[in-house]
C-alpha cells in the first residue's frame, strides 16, 4: 500500500506499509534537491542520536542512495496536527509545549558559540532573494515589492561589517507544521538547512507561526479561529519575553524574521499568499524602523 501525501521543494512523500508497519518514504529524483535532502537528513539523524528529551525525532530506518535518485525510510508517527491539538489541549499542555520548545532552544545555544558573523553572508543571501521575488510572475504588487525590497536592502546595509550571534546547530525550520503532536510527546520532522545555522532561526521560525500564523494559511478544515488566536499569542509572548534575555536576540530578531519572510516570497505561487507575506514584511519593516528611525522609509 502507497498514499501519496503533499511534498515540498523537489521531495515525494508517501505513507506506505511493508510487513504490516507503515513507514514514510521521502525520495527525490530532482539533482538540484539530492543533496539538500541528504543534507536534511543527516541533521535528523544527528538529532535523534542525541537523545533530546523535550522532543523525539522519528527514526530513520534506510536510506537508498544512488547517483539519479535518493530515498528516505522514516518511522510513521500517529499524531495530531498543531491545529487539532490546540483545539483539545488544556492550558498545562500549553505549558508543558512552551516549556518544550524553550528548552529545546536553549539546549541548541549551550551547543552553540557566539561567533563573529560578517554581514556579507547576510547580503549576499538578500540578493538572491530579491533576483527571485523579481522574477516570481505570481506576485503581482511589483510596485510595492519594489519599494519593500529598497527599503529592506537599505536596513540590511545598514548593519555593522561583523554582527555576532550563537553559531552551531537547529532544527531550520522549526514550525508548528513541522512538530507532530502525539499525546504529551512531540515528535520534530523536516529538519533544513540554514544559510546560517544559528538558534535565532528557530526563534524567528516558531514566532512564523505564533506571531504571524502563517501554517494556518496551509490548513484547509474548519477550526475555532479565536482560541487559536488566543493560544498562539500567549505562546509567542512567552518565547519572545523569554529570549529577550539575549542582546543578539534583541538586536537581530525583525532582521532575520524580515529575511525569512522575504526567502518565502521568492518561492510563492499563490496571489493570496504573496499580498499576506507583503502585507507582513511591510508590518516587520515598521517595527524595524520604529527601533531604528534611520533606516529608510517605505
Amino acid at each position: 500500500m502507497e498514499i501519496n501525501i503533499k511534498g515540498h521543494s523537489g521531495c515525494n512523500i508517501n505513507i506506505s506499509r511493508k510487513n504490516g508497519e507503515l513507514f514514510i518514504l521521502k525520495s527525490t529524483s530532482d539533482p538540484q534537491y539530492i543533496n539538500r535532502l541528504r543534507a536534511q537528513v543527516e541533521k535528523q539523524i544527528n538529532a535523534y542520536n542525541s537523545n533530546i528529551t523535550d522532543f523525539r525525532i522519528p527514526k530513520i530506518y534506510d536510506i537508498e542512495n544512488t547517483s539519479s535518485k535518493l530515498n528516505i525510510y522514516m518511522e510513521y508517527i500517529y499524531s495530531m496536527s498543531f491545529i487539532e491539538y490546540f483545539e483539545r489541549c488544556s492550558p498545562q499542555n500549553i505549558s508543558n509545549f512552551i516549556h518544550s520548545i524553550i528548552s529545546y532552544i536553549e539546549l541548541q545555544i549551550d551547543k552553540s558559540k557566539i561567533s563573529e558573523i560578517s554581514t556579507n553572508l547576510f547580503i549576499d543571501k538578500f540578493n538572491d532573494v530579491k533576483s527571485k521575488i523579481i522574477k516570481n510572475n505570481f506576485i503581482s504588487e511589483k510596485l510595492e515589492i519594489n519599494k519593500i525590497l529598497n527599503v529592506s536592502q537599505s536596513i540590511f546595509e545598514q548593519l555593522p561589517n561583523i554582527i555576532k550571534l550563537p553559531i552551531g546547530i537547529c532544527h531550520g525550520d522549526l514550525t508548528f507544521s513541522n512538530i507532530l503532536f502525539c499525546g504529551d510527546k512531540y515528535y520534530l520532522i523536516d529538519f533544513l538547512d540554514s544559510f546560517i545555522e544559528s538558534p535565532i532561526i528557530d526563534i524567528v521560525k516558531i514566532r512564523q507561526d505564533s506571531a504571524y500564523n502563517w501554517s494556518t494559511l496551509m490548513y484547509s478544515k474548519k477550526y475555532d479561529k479565536i482560541r487559536l488566536n488566543i493560544i498562539t499569542k500567549h505562546i509567542d509572548n512567552e518565547i519572545s519575553s523569554y529570549f529577550k534575555k539575549y542582546d543578539w536576540y534583541n538586536q537581530y530578531y525583525h532582521i532575520f524574521q524580515l529575511m525569512n519572510f522575504l526567502r518565502i516570497l521568492q518561492y510563492t505561487k499563490k496571489h493570496d499568499i504573496a499580498k499576506f507575506l507583503i502585507s507582513t514584511c511591510k508590518q516587520l519593516i515598521n517595527e524595524i524602523q520604529f527601533n531604528n528611525p534611520n533606516c529608510g522609509r517605505l
